[in-house]
């Protein structure tokens, strides 16, 4: 009756787990027909903050205006001097072939600066450079290094290079861009520049795209090379590398299927979403399989080991499962879409590498469980003998422990003083990206290429062209040219001054006498629906647009810089008239940084409430919380030390680094407090508890240790910046998280649990 009764849950058994083999097979086979629909994303306007009505007030504005990063500079060099005819001929015919491309609105060059057509950035009657008559270039020369608008604009200092001006059509898709970025770069080639740099988002956008594709490969690859390598280290088998490698890879398959189906892209913060997901699922898989195989070494029943691994690892896990989960999701106190959808589509990923630990690797290993693996998790191995002896120094020296720890946390929170929150435009490229040093070069030889853009508003009943409000706004131009060395401005003072020293070259640079000015206006109300004036100044004569370009100094100085100009704003600029807003999306990118910096810090706060209050309902105990967050709060900590005297600035993308280490960080400390209660609950003496709670989850808490390195380290060699120290900061928390877990936590763990100092049981 009994042999019956077995031969038919053998049966069951056998069919679940062919059910599970048949589900995963047939689920696997529908992701892979929707990831060939998964695309690559790159949108610079998806990491605009949607806080404080910022993002509505810029879109009316360009709505109102134009788009104030739809452009192209080309600056083209010759080392022996600009003032050369076959030089300027070559600009000259350039700036032709840009003028006939698809998609250009205007192109705007030192060859073309003239006439009083209201078109342009600096309005001229008669020609800036004569580039056909070289017996004027002397004149021309001293013309142009006598303005304050020309040079940093379209001329730089040293007289070695001029720039093109391409204002492109708004809202271009990634396909246009890149005909037109491509139509650009053949045009440039036709002719032999001694140097040859451009910026602008059409370019940038498909350098961001291009690396994305290859980190995207090379961080799975990578993290697949260093796992499989520490996996052999510790199974000694093939079998052992390809089962836990199978169920993370099936993880990620899924989680990307899930991504396709949902009408998801990749792209600068889920590229690393394999990463994650392989590293977080590793540990899961790690945890149950050494349990399984040492439990088969012990020579327990088949029967009985799966029951005691839900026991005794399964619970562990569950846990490390939900903080872990709780930590991506603490992102969604984000309003970035981006970053949301990370925290989201990366939960869901290690949800599905647990349901597949206790689903397809039981399966697997019912079907085929290889011996060698058996024999390498024996007790009779020098990883138990180091950690025993390892033990025994720490219950020695808990006083020295104690000690280091506290020097520790002195020098991070002194190092935690230092960090500062900046945020640079390309920060994120490394310096070796051609774009970037393109971008360097502007800020280094020009005014720079970081859009300024202040919105005007008139209150009171006059127009944007009473004398009143220009001589304010013309007052306004002169603090930005002199607080942000600004160039390439462009403004209605600006406008007015331009037409008035084309009409009179021998007029100095203020705005124009009372008469002068009024001949000027009335032509240029006759002119409002001019497309060139309406790209500053509105229909209604109520609405206007200060626009410049300035260096990428870096969100820290460029916030300095705005509260000079807001205080400028408030002792100069009448209230009653005049509303000034700063905007554009620049400001967006550096507001965006702030709210990053505050709502991942709320996330932070969010992760160790509930992780916390999660402790205490398990342990009811305080002191118990208390125990859990230290070991696991003071490795963040000395991470924020290491920001601090590294340099490394707090911004959008490091800020993520402390609720996602956190959560990492807290899985073995689950383990092995979780397994020490289990000891106890067996009812063994705490000192023999915590033997075996090191021998039990020491190899474990190592080898996932190793694997999440070999994980994190892969993110070391992306060429976003960003990204390299997501992953450089986050080793230097698991690294020091596992030392307060080997070194601190039993130290914690003893005191809390008032063990006696006992070495010889």
């Amino acid at each position: 009756m009994r042999l019956n009764y077995i031969f038919e849950l053998i049966k069951k058994q056998k069919t679940y787990n062919l059910l599970v083999l048949a589900f995963v097979i047939g689920f696997s086979v529908l992701c892979g027909f929707q990831i060939t629909k998964l695309q690559f994303n790159y949108n610079f306007e998806d990491f605009f903050p949607n806080e404080d009505n910022e993002l509505e007030v810029y879109n009316n504005f360009r709505k109102q205006f134009e788009y104030d990063n739809e452009f192209v500079l080309v600056a083209l060099e010759n080392k022996e001097g600009i003032f050369k005819k076959d030089f300027l001929e070559k600009i000259n015919s350039l700036t032709i072939d840009f003028t006939r491309l698809r998609y250009v609105s205007k192109v705007v060059s030192p060859t073309n600066l003239k006439a009083l057509s209201l078109g342009g950035l600096v309005p001229m009657q008669t020609k800036v450079l004569h580039y056909d008559d070289p017996e004027l270039y002397k004149e021309d020369s001293a013309r142009i290094y006598s303005s304050g608008e020309l040079v940093g604009s379209f001329f730089p200092k040293n007289a070695k290079s001029v720039t093109i001006y391409i204002k492109t059509h708004d809202e271009l898709s990634k396909k246009k861009c890149d005909s037109l970025a491509k139509n650009i770069e053949a045009s440039i080639k036709k002719y032999n520049f001694d140097e040859i740099h451009f910026v602008g988002r059409i370019f940038a956008q498909d350098v961001y795209l291009q690396t994305l594709q290859s980190e995207f490969v090379y961080f799975l690859t990578i993290a697949f090379g260093l796992v499989m390598f520490f996996l052999w280290l510790s199974f000694r088998s093939v079998y052992g590398m390809i089962v836990p490698i199978s169920i993370c890879l099936i993880s990620i398959f899924w989680t990307l299927g899930v991504m396709a189906m949902m009408g998801k892209s990749i792209d600068i913060m889920s590229v690393m979403l394999p990463t994650m997901i392989f590293i977080a699922g590793m540990s899961d898989v790690v945890h149950f399989f050494s349990k399984y195989f040492e439990e088969l070494a012990k020579g327990t029943e088949k029967s009985l080991i799966f029951p005691l691994i839900l026991k005794e690892v399964g619970f562990p896990t569950f846990l490390t499962l939900i903080t872990t989960v709780v930590s991506f999701l603490s992102l969604l106190f984000s309003s970035i879409t981006p970053i949301r959808d990370f925290g989201i589509y990366t939960s869901v990923g290690i949800i599905i590498a647990f349901i597949l630990t206790y689903t397809l690797l039981p399966a697997l290993l019912y079907f085929f469980t290889p011996k060698k693996l058996v024999s390498v998790h024996g007790h009779d191995n020098n990883t138990y003998k180091v950690m025993q002896t390892g033990l025994f120094w720490i219950f020695r020296n808990q006083k020295t422990i104690i000690g280091i720890t506290v020097v520790l946390i002195v020098l991070s929170l002194f190092g935690l003083t230092k960090i500062k929150v900046n945020n640079l435009l390309l920060d994120d490229l490394s310096d070796g990206v051609k774009i970037k040093q393109d971008f360097n070069f502007f800020d280094k030889e020009y005014s720079g290429v970081r859009p300024l853009e202040l919105e005007i508003k008139v209150k009171s009943d006059k127009t944007i062209w009473d004398r009143g409000i220009i001589t304010q706004l013309n007052g306004l131009d002169e603090f930005i040219k002199k607080e942000y060395s600004a160039g390439f401005l462009y403004s209605p003072p600006q406008l007015v001054k331009s037409i008035y020293k084309a009409i009179d070259s021998e007029a100095k640079n203020g705005l124009p006498p009372e008469e002068d000015f009024n001949d000027i206006v009335k032509e240029l109300k006759a002119n409002k629906k001019n497309k060139d004036i309406k790209r500053i100044i509105s229909p209604d004569l109520k609405s206007a647009r200060v626009s410049a370009k300035i260096q990428d100094m870096g969100s820290m100085h460029v916030k300095a810089h705005n509260e000079h100009l807001k205080k400028y704003v408030s002792d100069n600029i009448d209230p009653k008239d005049l509303e000034v807003t700063i905007t554009g999306a620049a400001h967006l990118v550096d507001l965006n940084n702030d709210y990053m910096v505050n709502n991942m810090m709320q996330g932070f706060g969010f992760s160790i409430f509930i992780i916390a209050l999660l402790t205490y309902f398990l342990h009811r105990s305080w002191r118990m919380v208390l125990v859990f967050i230290v070991p696991n709060v003071i490795p963040l900590l000395i991470m924020a030390g290491v920001m601090g005297f590294a340099g490394i600035e707090l911004k959008s993308a490091t800020s993520l680094v402390f609720s996602i280490a956190f959560g990492v960080a807290t899985d073995d400390t689950i383990h092995f407090i979780s397994r020490l209660k289990i000891e106890m609950g067996y009812g063994k003496s705490l000192m023999y508890a915590f033997k075996r709670t090191y021998f039990e989850t020491g190899k474990p808490i190592l080898l996932t240790t190793f694997i999440l390195m070999g994980g994190f380290i892969s993110l070391m060699i992306s060429d976003f910046q960003s990204t390299f120290y997501f992953g450089f900061l986050i080793c230097i928390t698991i690294i020091i998280a596992v030392i307060a877990d080997i070194f601190l936590l039993p130290v914690l763990l003893f005191a809390i649990l008032g063990g006696k100092k006992n070495t010889s049981e």
